[in-house]
């Protein structure tokens, strides 16, 4: 994390962290998790704080799904990489930790859930470890039935506690992400996210603040690679698509599938 003196602000009543000007957070866990989406979602609150923004991820190569991570720099200057280091690595699964903790700069942060994570404690001299039982504590949020559904937005809560980002604009982003899939998803990821925000992570680690965002005399547009490729394959002339429902395919294919029959084009399914 690079520190910075300038102020940053804060919704009223949030806990004032150590201001910095810009944070690299690598999620890795398994794919059916949800990680992009805690990414994607990081992303776009950043666009619309007139941040910098830039990530990369994985995708396991296989239906069932596997190991991923998707890593996101956030800064008020010019971001133009994803970051060689981490500042923080949130860590949910034993691999996730060994695998990725070489990623993390001397001295980072791993946030990682203690109900799937054992400490190596040769590593917990290099870095700051803080253990939070992610998924039990999801669990108690949205109900019994839930396992491992939840546990992404649970997180992303977590992140905005630790960052003290702007809670108004991410329940806007979870509001428009899960508004039109009924009322029960909708409160299952609201119960997720609150329980993640309201953690109390004062006792366990020091908290962060991004200094003020850039001031822009135009709008700011954040976009997928995904979905750089499907409106170029619109501006192309393609009026057709068809394939098979999976990552990193889906994202081409539903925004297709929103575009196309607004232009006379189809898009075919299995």
């Amino acid at each position: 994390m690079s520190e910075s003196t300038v102020p940053a602000p804060r919704e009223s009543g949030s806990r004032p962290g150590k201001s910095v000007s810009e944070i690299v957070i690598r999620i890795a866990g398994n794919s059916q998790d949800g990680i992009q989406s805690i990414g994607g979602f990081l992303a776009r609150l950043a666009g619309r704080s007139e941040q910098d923004v830039m990530t990369f991820m994985t995708i396991p190569s296989t239906i069932s799904g596997g190991p991923s991570i998707f890593q996101v720099r956030i800064g008020t200057g010019d971001v133009l990489s994803a970051g060689d280091e981490a500042d923080v690595l949130l860590a949910f699964y034993q691999h996730s930790y060994e695998g990725h903790i070489a990623h993390l700069r001397p001295g980072g942060i791993v946030l990682f859930d203690s109900d799937h994570v054992e400490v190596n404690e040769e590593w917990r001299s290099r870095y700051s470890h803080v253990g939070v039982p992610i998924s039990t504590l999801t669990i108690e949020a949205i109900g019994g039935t839930a396992k491992d559904k939840g546990k992404n937005i649970f997180a992303l809560g977590l992140i905005a506690k630790v960052f003290s980002l702007e809670t108004d604009k991410l329940l806007k982003l979870v509001h428009e992400r899960f508004g039109g899939k009924g009322d029960g998803v909708l409160e299952n990821a609201l119960n997720a996210f609150h329980a993640g925000a309201a953690y109390e992570v004062g006792d366990l680690m020091e908290t962060f603040s991004l200094s003020g965002p850039n001031k822009r005399n135009k709008d700011q547009v954040v976009t997928s690679g995904n979905e750089a490729l499907a409106y170029g394959l619109i501006a192309a002339g393609v009026r057709f698509g068809a394939g098979y429902p999976i990552t990193p395919w889906s994202d081409i294919m539903e925004l297709l599938r929103r575009e196309l029959p607004q232009i006379r084009g189809h898009v075919c399914s299995v």
